[in-house]
C-alpha cells in the first residue's frame, strides 16, 4: 500500500510546455464536436424551434460547425497558440498537384461510389439534408451554398487544419492522419451505414491530401464536390 501511494505521489502529469499543444488539440476537439453534436444538430433545431422550417434546422447546423469547428478553433491559434494560421493550412499550397488530384479523384469517386450510392433507399431517405432542395435549381443552389461556406469550410478546418496540422509535429504525420479520422468517423454515427464506414478512407485521403499540398483547400473542394455530388444525383434520379 505503501509502495502504491509512493508511486502515486512521484507521478507528475506530463503536461509541459510539448503537451500543452497537442493536449488542448485533443480535449478541445472532443468538447467541440460533442457540442455540435447534442446542440448544433437538426434535431436539437427542430426540438429548440419548432417553427423552424427544414432548411432554417439545416442552416442551423450549418451555422453552429462554422461557430464550433471554425471559429473557436481559429481563435484557439491566434490568441492561445499565437500561430500563424498559414501553419493550419490556410494557404494556396501546391495549387498545380491540389488541382490536378481533385480533377482525377472526384470523376472517380462519383462514378464508382457516388452514384451507386445515390440509388440506395438509406441514402435517399437521409440526403439532400432539405428536401426540398430537389424542388428547383435556385434551392438547390440555396442548400449547397449555405453548405459550402459554413459547414465544409468548419469541417476542413478543423479536422484537416486544427487536428492534422496542429498535431503532426508532436506525433509524426501518418498518426496525424489517424487522429483525425477517428472522431470524424465517429462525428458520422447516426447517419447511413455506408458513409459512416467510407468517412475512414475519406478522412486518411483528405489528410494526405492537405500534407502533399500544404493546404486545406483542396481537401475542401474535393469534399464539397463530393457532397454537391452525391446530392445531385440523388434530386437528378428521383
Amino acid at each position: 500500500m505503501q509502495k502504491n501511494l509512493t508511486s502515486f505521489a512521484r507521478f507528475k502529469a506530463p503536461l509541459g510546455q510539448a503537451e500543452l499543444k497537442p493536449t488542448l488539440i485533443l480535449l478541445g476537439a472532443a468538447l467541440l464536436l460533442t457540442l455540435h453534436r447534442y446542440l448544433g444538430s437538426i434535431e436539437f433545431a427542430t426540438r429548440a424551434f419548432p417553427s423552424a422550417s427544414r432548411f432554417e434546422a439545416t442552416a442551423f447546423m450549418f451555422a453552429a460547425a462554422q461557430l464550433l469547428m471554425g471559429l473557436v478553433p481559429l481563435a484557439i491559434i491566434i490568441f492561445i497558440f499565437r500561430e500563424p494560421l498559414q501553419d493550419y493550412g490556410l494557404k494556396i499550397g501546391d495549387w498545380k498537384f491540389g488541382l490536378a488530384a481533385t480533377a482525377i479523384l472526384f470523376p472517380i469517386i462519383a462514378c464508382l461510389m457516388l452514384y451507386p450510392a445515390s440509388q440506395t433507399g438509406e441514402i435517399k431517405a437521409f440526403y439532400p439534408f432539405d428536401q426540398s432542395a430537389g424542388e428547383s435549381v435556385a434551392l438547390f443552389l440555396r442548400l449547397e451554398l449555405w453548405r459550402g461556406v459554413l459547414f465544409y469550410t468548419a469541417w476542413e478546418f478543423f479536422f484537416r487544419g486544427f487536428m492534422l496540422f496542429g498535431l503532426r509535429r508532436s506525433v509524426g504525420d501518418w498518426l496525424a492522419i489517424c487522429i483525425q479520422t477517428i472522431p470524424s468517423c465517429l462525428w458520422h454515427i447516426g447517419m447511413p451505414t455506408g458513409e459512416i464506414i467510407s468517412s475512414i478512407p475519406g478522412g486518411i485521403l483528405f489528410g494526405l491530401l492537405a500534407l502533399r499540398t500544404g493546404s486545406i483547400l483542396w481537401p475542401l473542394l474535393l469534399h464539397y464536390l463530393i457532397g454537391i455530388g452525391l446530392d445531385f444525383f440523388i434530386v437528378i434520379t428521383s
